[in-house]
């Protein structure tokens, strides 16, 4: 979907077709949260938004507490496959 941008006291604007702000769950008038991601913009609810930084906060919370297990396990894993685990290291 390709849009013009506009500009509206001062500011620039992007209209959403009808079909767009039905696929957000939102209403003329409602909040929008949108985020920078390199060159892009991901668009969505406040709700959406605050439920994936909830998501996103817990999950780094347990990947925290269990880091210590996830890197023996790990060792282990790579110890009984001889280093051929299939997986690749990201840094974890």
């Amino acid at each position: 979907m390709s849009k013009r941008i506009t500009t509206l006291d001062d500011a620039a604007s992007v209209s959403l077709p009808p079909e767009a702000v039905e696929a957000l769950g939102v209403v003329a008038g409602g909040e929008l949260d949108i985020e920078i991601v390199g060159r892009a913009l991901i668009v969505r609810s406040v709700e959406d938004a605050q439920r994936s930084r909830e998501f996103s906060d817990i999950l780094e919370s347990v990947l925290k507490k269990r880091r210590k297990a996830y890197e023996q396990l790990a060792k282990r894993l790579i110890a009984e496959t001889g280093g051929s685990t299939g997986v690749r290291d990201e840094g974890l």
